[in-house]
């Protein structure tokens, strides 16, 4: 079970990296739409997810980028 998790967070990491990259957007521009700090989006792309995360995080993937949130737990590619 925990190495599930380990894997699907840092897949989940690198999907945000990933989508942020996609859109050219600044790691300031993507925390802003996420409702996040720079702080929490470079602890994400660096594959830790900061204790306070909230679940919210992916419903504003989703609004704002049309990513539903189980894509973001499937590798790049495998959408």
């Amino acid at each position: 079970m925990k190495q599930k998790i380990e894997r699907e967070t840092s897949v989940f990491c690198a999907n945000v990296k990933a989508l942020r990259q996609r859109e050219k957007l600044s790691k300031k521009e993507m925390a802003k739409r996420l409702g996040i700090g720079v702080g929490s989006l470079t602890r994400i792309e660096n594959g830790t997810i900061p204790p306070r995360l909230r679940c919210n995080v992916l419903v504003k993937i989703h609004i704002c980028f049309g990513v539903l949130p189980e894509q973001m737990f499937s590798p790049v590619g495998k959408k």
